[in-house]
């Protein structure tokens, strides 16, 4: 048989013509994903970061101070405390980004030539968030101390404006950058994309579990389990469970003592953090795996999840600098919470308090996966071969089976 080059090629494009996921993958999906990136760097900066203020100075100078943050595109004054340990508790929880500080007698200081710094605490356990905070800051304060300067210039000596640009120097303004005061990248990105590997490996894993039985051919022995599918389930998904915590050990050890990444707060949060993460990334994967064709299918889907993941969790670019339809498919994926709990424990070291709702979301996402498999597996998988079930000698796994598949 003559096989020529263009017949080969011909067959080729059928075969993806008539694939509609391989089609959806090499034609819709990058520019799916394409669009989806670009969108969220729409807003292009980050901007109203949630700021805490702290005036011991209660002034009328202060509130023109706080008032010119608040205009700022940058900052968002959200609550007002009078200490420094609810500025970072606030900073601590997630609910400021920044804190600003004004002293006592700042004002009457700057009257008497003295000069008293402002003060901003920036969350530095997101670097996007210290960046823009430090620059934002010293725009508003610039801005606002050249402003007030130069009113008061222009008054008193009836100085010009070029004669004003010479003698002013603006208000001094100090900032400090908790949980990564050194400004490390490793510090910032590494737990991050330990966490996207770690999601992809066990999705990869899982993915394949189910499928693989399917393209072998062995998958219909699992019938027997029909009607207890929680054994299918357990069966297939605990020794990627168990791989998953072995995996996260040791990434974590690596970037502790390899890379002395931060490891601040409790083991045993950590751990528990872990285990949800483990089982909302299991249930998800096993979910994929059964109502997947076969292994290509669910390597294709796992993909299709867990390649966005990492830039939707918000670890690198904050939420609220996503429009709002990203911000909820953000909210749908185990990675987010996952990463968001262990920056609270290891970089922040948060308690328990803080953290209950990344581990709630993350077990409940795994308790929806693994109930909506379970009730495939019951009523819909096996379906079409229930007559089969009734003949002679397949109402029960030969023995061999039946050994194999007791748990």
């Amino acid at each position: 048989m003559d096989l020529k080059v263009g017949v080969v090629i011909a067959d080729e494009w059928k075969s993806i013509v008539k694939d509609r996921r391989l089609f959806a993958i090499l034609f819709i999906v990058p520019v799916m994903y394409t669009l989806l990136f670009g969108a969220i760097y729409t807003h292009h900066k980050v901007t109203e970061l949630s700021t805490v203020v702290m005036d011991d100075d209660q002034s009328p100078l202060s509130r023109q101070i706080i008032q010119a943050f608040d205009e700022s595109e940058t900052f968002r004054i959200t609550q007002r405390v009078h200490s420094e340990e609810e500025v970072k508790q606030a900073l601590a929880s997630g609910e400021a980004q920044v804190g600003l500080f004004i002293p006592d007698r700042f004002e009457a200081s700057l009257k008497q030539g003295q000069t008293l710094p402002l003060l901003t605490w920036v969350d530095g356990s997101n670097m996007i968030y210290s960046n823009t905070a430090t620059k934002g800051a010293n725009e508003v304060i610039t801005t606002f101390s050249m402003g007030l300067s130069a009113k008061k210039l222009q008054l008193q000596q009836g100085l010009q404006d070029e004669q004003v640009l010479h003698t002013l120097s603006p208000i001094p303004y100090r900032y400090r950058i908790l949980y990564n005061p050194t400004v490390n990248y490793s510090d910032f990105m590494i737990y991050g994309l330990i966490g996207a590997i770690l999601q992809q490996v066990l999705f990869l894993g899982i993915a394949l579990a189910i499928t693989r039985e399917k393209d072998q051919g062995t998958w219909q022995r699992f019938a027997y389990w029909r009607r207890e599918p929680w054994r299918l389930a357990y069966a297939k998904t605990a020794p990627y469970f168990l791989i998953n915590l072995f995996n996260t050990t040791v990434a974590l050890c690596i970037a502790l003592y390899v890379y002395q990444a931060p490891f601040a707060g409790s083991a045993a949060l950590v751990f528990l953090t872990v285990l949800c993460f483990t089982f909302a990334v299991s249930g998800i994967g096993y979910l994929i795996s059964l109502i997947s064709a076969n292994q290509l299918g669910a390597t294709q889907t796992a993909m299709l999840i867990a390649v966005p993941s990492f830039l939707l969790s918000g670890f690198t670019w904050p939420f609220e600098a996503m429009p709002k339809a990203l911000q909820a498919v953000g909210h749908m994926l185990p990675l987010t919470y996952f990463l968001d709990a262990i920056r609270n424990v290891l970089v922040k070291a948060n308690e328990f308090s803080v953290i209950w709702r990344d581990c709630l979301a993350m077990a409940m996402m795994g308790m929806v996966a693994y109930f909506i498999a379970l009730l495939l597996t019951r009523f819909l998988v096996f379906r079409k071969k229930e007559e089969l079930q009734a003949e002679p000698g397949l109402n029960a796994p030969r023995s061999s089976d039946s050994t194999s598949l007791t748990i």
